[in-house]
């Protein structure tokens, strides 16, 4: 299977996996500091020692893990640090590596229902960062390297609460290089604890009088009436809001259509 066939497998698995359901969960509030490890499968380029000493050679797909800090800037937008370590074997000879991969990054997190209910939070992230592949021989100092490459990014991810502090989540990444190109990608969990630094600030963003947090339905249309928990009412209870039901009054256990009319 070639890398670009194994990344697209990996991106499918994501997608499959974000479909699937649990109990409700809190998404991430502003000004929530998060502390978090990961580890996970990373996929080098072909051409990825290209530039060193070990030109010609490829490096081995390896197993590691790393440590993050992020900053939640807004119940959207949060922005995390990580570094990432790999000791990494090279194909064909009896030699190992230190990867070393430092990246800064952006999240943008999806609010509203998702299967159902807050039980998910994806998100996608981008960022910019540069891996480091060290070399240390065994007997010479003088025969140590290092290599430097600009590292841009672009992954997507889901997260969810396990409880009013621990957090896990799932996270697929590709990392572009900037000056020699090459294309390497790492999925990755990670488990997490977060605290809040600052005083939360409460917020309605869809107007509708119920404060984020409680709202089960953050982006209700504006002029809608909800109920207490920030949902617009359902009063035939076939799962399409009185607002846009087409034929109110359809009986329970009946299949309806988006209209809320029977398939």
């Amino acid at each position: 299977m070639t890398k670009s066939r194994q990344i697209s497998s990996l991106a499918l698995g994501l997608a499959f996996l974000s479909v699937f359901c649990a109990l409700p969960a809190l998404a991430d509030e502003e000004t929530t500091l998060n502390l978090y490890l990961n580890g996970g499968q990373y996929w080098f380029d072909s051409d990825r020692l290209e530039g060193t000493p070990l030109d010609g050679f490829e490096l081995r797909d390896s197993t590691g893990g790393g440590v993050g800090f992020g900053y939640s800037m807004t119940d959207r937008w949060a922005m995390e640090g990580a570094v990432d370590y790999f000791s990494v074997s090279v194909k064909e000879i009896d030699e190992k590596v230190d990867v070393y991969n430092y990246h800064l990054d952006l999240f943008y997190h999806f609010l509203g229902r998702f299967c159902g209910n807050e039980c998910w939070q994806p998100y996608v992230a981008f960022g910019v960062g540069e891996l480091r592949v060290d070399y240390r021989h065994d007997h010479d100092d003088h025969l140590d390297w290092h290599n430097r490459q600009t590292m841009a990014n672009l992954g997507l991810g889901i997260k969810y609460q396990l409880g009013p502090r621990w957090q896990t989540r799932a996270d697929l990444r590709a990392f572009q290089g900037v000056e020699r190109g090459g294309l390497d990608g790492f999925l990755s969990v990670s488990i997490g604890y977060q605290w809040y630094e600052f005083t939360r600030e409460v917020r309605d963003y869809d107007g509708d009088g119920v404060f984020e947090g409680m709202d089960r339905c953050p982006q209700t249309p504006p002029g809608i009436p909800v109920l207490g928990d920030g949902c617009p009412a359902d009063s035939d209870y076939d799962g399409v809001p009185d607002y846009v039901d087409s034929c109110p009054g359809t009986p329970r256990g009946i299949a309806v259509d988006e209209g809320g009319c029977r398939q």
